[in-house]
């Protein structure tokens, strides 16, 4: 969900370099030493962007990336059923379901089409967004961290006292030099420059990894050291160290930590036996992926709608499995991937963008509507820049800056209608707003 992630999402997906630290960050070869030497350079490089508050893109030269002549790297993020955007020009947009707060505009009314947030934050100050199922998450170059939306869980980082919902962005207590978010279904997770790891919200399947199955709300320090990236998945929890070892938490009934058969909840970081295998990981509802030095694309976990882009005999896949791209495309590199729910999307490093999954609602963006699908012919075939998936839409951002859409649009949330809500949108719509520019435009859908 969500560089999964991403970052990600949630991410839930990977981040920017995801959810802007090492999303699509990209290492030859697989020998431990050439890994640990470049995971080491890679956090100083991110440790300087923070500190020096450097104005600078963290993703990826994809072919046609997007110049930031204001300093500005635009992004968009995908929340379960919203939206967020960051233009060049540090305009924040949001759009979408808001019923619980989640778009900061201090009413839970939706918004209909991207708008402009008025969160009270520096949209140039904003170095990534992590987007949740019903709350949010804002990373500030100062290394604070703030939220808006869904309090049940304890996930605003408030204390006890808090109120259910929060409307308007709040400051997460207690944390300082954060360098990357991640928030799930409840739970969020913040990276420190110094490597640590600190957790809060839910946790009744010990997916904040403390060693028990209560939920916390306020952030407490994780027994984990010299992290280098964190995801949260659905129920359950990823991070990467600097030495590549993969660590996992939380549930495990789809075996999206591995051996499904062997244990069911982890309550507290376990090292995986995938570590050393992969470079970057994104965490989706009940599945995870991981690229390999060499950009290939492995998944494993729940695969009841082909979340892993792959057929299976079972519902389960207890270890890493190489998605299945069409003919023709079986050597693509892959340069960022993304995941939520059910479906699970990536960017090549050329440029092409591939949906896969649970594309009911159009998710796909060319016209298919299927219960579950494998990886079919890129769609667009050149020129994304980044994406993102929400619970049921796609986004992608395109390298002139336009903001595309499709899914379902049930709350709004592809950002494409100005007038109705329109429940599936099969195949990709002008959003309107173009985040090189800053301006939105009514696209005329019908």
């Amino acid at each position: 969900m969500p560089f999964a992630e991403t970052w990600t999402r949630s991410y839930r997906s990977l981040p920017r370099l995801p959810d802007p630290f090492g999303r699509s960050f990209s290492v030859r070869g697989t020998q431990n030493k050439q890994r640990k030497q470049v995971l080491i350079l890679r956090n100083i490089f991110v440790y300087l962007s923070v500190f020096m508050l450097a104005c600078i893109s963290l993703s990826p030269a994809l072919p046609g990336a997007l110049a930031e002549d204001a300093g500005v790297t635009p992004f968009v993020r995908a929340g379960g059923s919203f939206g967020y955007a960051v233009s060049s020009d540090g305009k924040i947009w949001g759009w979408g379901d808001n019923g619980k707060g989640q778009l900061g505009t201090g009413d839970t009314k939706r918004v209909k089409t991207p708008s402009p947030a008025a969160l009270g934050l520096d949209g140039s100050e904003i170095l990534d967004i992590a987007c949740g199922n019903v709350a949010s998450l804002f990373l500030m170059r100062d290394g604070t961290v703030w939220s808006v939306g869904n309090n049940n869980y304890g996930q605003q980082g408030q204390g006890k006292d808090a109120p259910a919902i929060m409307k308007e962005p709040v400051q997460v207590k207690g944390l300082e030099n954060v360098v990357q978010v991640s928030s799930g279904f409840g739970q969020c997770m913040a990276l420190t420059g110094d490597g640590s790891v600190y957790v809060w919200g839910r946790n009744d399947y010990g997916q904040l990894g403390l060693g028990d199955r209560k939920a916390r709300n306020e952030p407490e320090k994780l027994d984990l050291q010299h992290v280098t990236y964190v995801c949260c998945g659905g129920k359950f929890s990823m991070a990467m160290d600097e030495n590549g070892d993969i660590w996992g938490w939380g549930d495990n009934e789809h075996g999206q930590l591995l051996e499904a058969s062997k244990r069911k909840r982890v309550l507290t970081p376990t090292k995986l036996s995938i570590s050393g295998r992969f470079v970057q990981i994104a965490c989706g509802g009940d599945h995870a992926l991981g690229i390999d030095g060499d950009g290939r694309l492995w998944a494993w976990g729940r695969n009841d709608y082909y979340q892993l882009g792959t057929k299976t005999k079972g519902k389960i896949v207890e270890e890493p499995i190489a998605v299945t791209f069409p003919e023709g495309y079986e050597n693509v590199r892959i340069a960022r991937v993304y995941a939520y729910n059910s479906h699970t999307a990536a960017v090549s490093e050329n440029g092409a963008l591939w949906v896969w999954g649970s594309v009911y609602h159009g998710q796909m963006g060319n016209g298919v509507t299927a219960s579950k699908s494998l990886p079919m012919e890129p769609c667009p075939a050149e020129g994304v820049v980044e994406a993102d998936v929400g619970s049921l839409q796609t986004y992608a951002l395109l390298e002139d800056g336009s903001l595309m859409g499709c899914g379902c649009n049930e709350y709004s949330q592809t950002g494409a209608f100005k007038w109705k809500a329109d429940y599936y949108v099969r195949s990709w719509k002008d959003t309107g707003l173009n985040l090189m520019t800053g301006t939105w435009q009514d696209p005329g859908n019908d």
